[in-house]
């Protein structure tokens, strides 16, 4: 009988992890300013090496929402046709983050899926907790929907990745589709991947306590505009593409998510990388699997597109 090979962590991203575990630890007391410091430089190490493309437009501007003006980024293709537009989620536990760390990502998703990304600055934690970067959001994607495009996707990695999955189910009639990076949805806490990849593997048990802390109340964990786990009905939302890391803590909810919304009948594509650690997408300038990982997920997102796109014209030819 032949044993069953386990999955390795890849070994530049463990290198890399070896590097960054020097550098950022979140504990329950840490100072949210200190983190943004070290996160900011943690950010600015990974993307060293590489240059940002040049094939990209950017333009920053400020949305009007009901209490505050969010910030946006907008990303177009030079050349491309601007009939498509993606929400852009940034990740960093609600607390951490902004459109500069964003910067590489939605880069990639422009560019892989040809169509105009918004990049969303939304208030951070614990200043301005839950409900503030979920209203921010639902306040582009509104904007976005304005705009009247062929279609509007949302897109989010780690605590973006929840609020992406937040927005998609309560605005589904605006969302044509969700992309969800190692998503967050779950403040439990409570499966095996926790119990396996708590410690060690960058992102930590510690930090997520820190981080679900900052942004909401135990009070509001069972809220599924908080954890969209909790949300009853998944059968009106989106096509969704959910891509996991093997070696994070938040493997199992986001494996577990992308099931639920299969067994509810949603054209779901889900994306396990079986080498990688959470925040694989920050890692795509020194990790090569990385790159391919978010490579696949943007091109797996962009197919969905094609499908309701052909699936809305006449003879089914793309425009």
């Amino acid at each position: 009988m032949t044993a069953t090979r386990q999955p390795r962590l890849d070994p530049t991203a463990a290198l890399v992890m070896e590097h960054l575990a020097q550098n950022m630890n979140v504990a329950s007391d840490s100072d949210p300013a200190r983190v943004r410091e070290e996160f900011a430089a943690t950010t600015a190490w990974l993307r060293e090496p590489a240059a940002p493309t040049t094939d990209v437009h950017t333009e920053d501007r400020t949305i009007d929402g009901p209490e505050t003006p969010v910030p946006v980024r907008l990303y177009s293709p030079r050349g491309g046709s601007g009939q498509d537009i993606v929400v852009y989620i940034h990740g960093g536990g609600w607390v951490v983050g902004g459109l500069d760390s964003a910067d590489a990502i939605a880069r990639a998703l422009c560019g892989v899926v040809d169509a105009t990304v918004v990049s969303v600055g939304y208030r951070l934690a614990p200043e301005h907790p839950f409900p503030a970067a979920r209203d921010d959001c639902a306040t582009v994607v509104r904007w976005a929907a304005d705009r009247r495009p062929r279609w509007l996707g949302v897109a989010g990695d780690s605590a973006g990745g929840n609020l992406a999955a937040v927005t998609a189910n309560e605005l589904a009639d605006l969302v044509d589709a969700q992309l969800l990076l190692y998503p967050a949805l779950d403040p439990r806490q409570d499966t095996a991947s926790y119990r396996l990849f708590g410690e060690g593997y960058r992102l930590t048990s510690a930090a997520m306590d820190y981080y679900w802390s900052a942004y909401v109340t135990p009070q509001q964990h069972r809220n599924p505009a908080v954890a969209p786990v909790f949300h009853a009905e998944m059968s009106a939302a989106p096509p969704a593409v959910v891509a996991t890391a093997r070696f994070d803590p938040l493997h199992d909810e986001g494996q577990a998510y992308a099931a639920r919304l299969v067994e509810a009948g949603v054209p779901t594509v889900y994306l396990p990388s079986e080498t990688l650690p959470h925040g694989w997408a920050d890692m795509t300038d020194r990790v090569p699997a990385a790159a391919h990982a978010l490579w696949s997920a943007a091109s797996a997102f962009a197919e969905l597109r094609d499908r309701a796109v052909r699936a809305r014209t006449p003879n089914g030819v793309l425009s």
